[in-house]
């Protein structure tokens, strides 16, 4: 009967065996991806882009060459109305007012070229500095997650609508954000068109 008990202990022990290493074989075949804890951060890019100094002067920028091509345009067409002015008080004969009224209308056809270059000119340069900037802030962001250890960062506001309702203060790092961002572009400045 000892001999009966061993066989059947001896079988009981490999079935056991089996079974354990048949679990971890197929939990492993299932799930070959490990579960990660998940670190996750946010940022409020709608305060980044009111609160951090290179944002705030491509604002500037922008007002600023904006008022300076107002400024141009305005003098030109006020120069081209002036002309135009006189011309009409002129006793020119017909052929000369013809000849003057032609060269008036070139001008003024040639301002409207030069406000459309002009603005597709601004538009270029900002929409190059616009990306050299969303560069910048997503290479701070990568930094800052590779430092923290962060493998999740959510954005609270899209086109500047709130999108989470409420996340924990300890979760934000817009403010490490603007720091590192304010750091290393200090003195934003337009791209040679």
């Amino acid at each position: 009967m000892d001999n009966r008990l061993t066989r059947i202990l001896i079988f009981s022990i490999g079935i056991a065996v089996l079974a354990v290493w048949g679990g971890f074989y197929l939990s492993k075949s299932y799930y070959p991806i490990e579960a990660k804890s998940v670190r996750i951060a946010v940022i409020d890019s709608t305060r980044i882009k009111n609160q951090s100094i290179p944002f705030l002067r491509v604002r500037q920028l922008l007002e600023e060459q904006h008022a300076a091509a107002h400024k141009e345009i305005l003098d030109q067409e006020t120069q081209i109305r002036q002309q135009y002015e006189n011309f009409k008080k002129s006793k020119d004969s017909p052929e000369e007012k013809q000849k003057k009224k032609l060269e008036l209308d070139k001008k003024g056809s040639e301002l409207g070229q030069t406000v459309h270059k002009k603005q597709e000119e601004l538009t270029k340069q900002f929409s190059l500095l616009a990306e050299k900037l969303e560069a910048e802030l997503h290479h701070v962001i990568q930094e800052i997650v590779k430092e923290y250890g962060f493998n999740l960062v959510l954005n609270t506001t899209i086109q500047e609508t709130q999108a989470i309702l409420y996340t924990d203060p300890a979760f934000d790092i817009t403010n490490e954000v603007i720091k590192r961002l304010d750091m290393k572009l200090p003195n934003v400045t337009l791209p040679k068109s």
